[in-house]
């Protein structure tokens, strides 16, 4: 037996004279992994050809490194073991747990690349003979991953080493016909550098970024000194340059940042700034250097708002953001000109511990984000890998200037013979009307409508045999514009 669980969200134009924008957006959310402490210190995701999402996190307690991808036929995850660290004590400051602050990639033969965690530098890369994994630099404890493929599929990480509490390293590694390599980017004193993070652009050229906070700034008075950002030319040369915010009177720190090239190869920085330590008060920034000037824009502002932002751009250059802000996984997103911010979960109980968040979009501009949640009192608490996509609605700009009234609905309609679902449509006038549904990757599964209709009320029935569990999305278009979205959430 088929049962059906229908969330109605009825959009309403408002009647007003000036016509108004709503940024409509209907987040889908699942639990990657419900095993004990799972995700803890990051989560990576990536879209392959087909704009399926795959994450990379940790089983902390074991085995270590783990891959998911997602099943569209039945909206499962299939989970692999990239790593296995099976038996190894299960304690926060063990080493030798591997696979936390993960950077996952695919390479031009779809085969995933993850840079990780072991205590030192980690990577892995899955080919026809199954998952690898070796250390490109062991070495000192470092701090996070950021995994880009040049062109040839040669890795190059990015990432930061504490030498002591008086010295950090920015240091980058590559792999080329010779073997691995390392350089160091950038020596920072009485410092913590954070997360670093690569790009890569048409010419295999490196670009970096890095949050240079001084760690005891509040003790000798030394200044911040903003986000490190670098490129490192064919010759093998690094040239360093620095955001300074003069937007901020008082600038306490500047980190976290993302780092994303545009199709103009122009860098674009999402980071973290201006927080105040006695009010955990702080700002998600957004930068981008146009003719050697940085254009710097304030996102949002809040507590905590902007740890562990992860940024990435679509097809029309417009920036996406997933981040961590008033206890809330949030997300933002820039179109013609003006930032949109939202809630999407929230992710994180008592606890302030927080990790990083992923973020990636596919070919028709929706967002895909990794996360984890941290729920507990501070003592007993349990962490699972999330993914949400704002699939349906994410990111479209919908005009309303009169009164639209219900214009789709969407009711399980059953008959003798099979089970269906019932689609109803209202165009107030003569329209070229397109009705569709999709999965949740954003596939076409069937057209149930494509003509010229006039004004009235329309009925069609989907028939649900050939698709499996899951969720669906009905999409209506009216002349070319998509107006409305519904969700059905399909049982078996």
């Amino acid at each position: 037996m088929q049962q059906y669980i229908l969330k109605r969200v009825i959009l309403y134009g408002v009647a007003i004279f000036i016509p108004i924008f709503v940024f409509a957006t209907d987040w889908y959310i699942m639990t990657v992994d419900t095993t004990y402490y799972n995700g803890v210190y990051g989560t990576s995701i990536a879209l392959d050809s087909l704009d399926i999402p795959h994450i990379a996190y940790c089983r902390y307690c074991g085995p270590g490194l783990m891959y998911a991808s997602l099943n569209p036929d039945d909206s499962t995850w299939i989970i692999e073991s990239v790593f296995d660290s099976t038996g190894v004590k299960c304690d926060i400051k063990d080493s030798r747990i591997a696979g936390t602050q993960p950077s996952l990639v695919f390479d031009s033969k779809g085969y995933p690349h993850i840079s990780f965690w072991w205590g030192d530098l980690g990577y892995a890369w899955k080919d026809s003979l199954g998952w690898h994994t070796t250390h490109p630099n062991p070495g000192p404890w470092m701090r996070g991953t950021s995994l880009v493929l040049d062109t040839n599929d040669y890795p190059h990480i990015g990432y930061s080493v504490d030498i002591s509490n008086e010295e950090a390293l920015v240091l980058y590694t590559y792999q080329d016909e010779y073997g691995w390599h390392t350089e160091i980017v950038d020596t920072i004193f009485v410092s913590w550098i954070g997360n670093v993070s690569l790009a890569s652009d048409k010419d295999n050229n490196i670009h970096i970024a890095y949050g240079r906070l001084r760690r005891e700034q509040y003790f000798y008075g030394l200044p911040d000194i903003g986000i490190g950002y670098g490129i490192r030319d064919g010759a093998g040369e690094w040239g360093i340059d620095t955001i300074i915010d003069s937007a901020d009177t008082v600038i306490e720190w500047e980190h976290f940042p993302s780092l994303v090239l545009d199709s103009l190869g122009c860098p674009c920085i999402s980071y973290q700034g201006g927080a105040m330590i006695d009010t955990n008060i702080s700002r998600l920034k957004y930068a981008v250097k146009i003719d050697n000037e940085w254009q710097i824009e304030w996102v949002e502002v809040g507590k905590a708002v902007g740890a562990y932002n992860f940024l990435a751009l679509d097809a029309c250059n417009n920036p996406h953001i997933s981040y961590y802000g008033d206890a809330w996984l949030k997300y933002a997103l820039k179109r013609n000109g003006i930032w949109y911010t939202e809630r999407i979960d929230s992710a994180w109980g008592r606890i302030t511990e927080t990790t990083y968040t992923g973020i990636a979009v596919d070919r028709n501009g929706y967002a895909h984000i990794s996360y984890n949640t941290q729920l507990g009192d501070g003592t007993n608490f349990l962490i699972n890998t999330r993914y949400a996509t704002g699939l349906s609605e994410a990111g479209i700009e919908i005009e309303m200037d009169r009164h639209y009234g219900n214009l789709l609905m969407v009711c399980p309609s059953v008959s003798i013979s099979q089970i269906e679902v019932e689609i109803e449509y209202v165009p107030e006038k003569e329209y070229n009307v397109s009705v569709c549904i999709y999965n949740i990757i954003g596939q076409k599964v069937t057209e149930l409508v494509n003509e010229r209709k006039q004004l009235g009320k329309y009925k069609d029935h989907w028939k649900t045999e050939s698709v499996g569990s899951g969720i669906y999305f009905c999409c209506l278009v009216l002349d070319g514009k998509l107006i409305v979205v519904r969700k059905i959430e399909i049982f078996k």
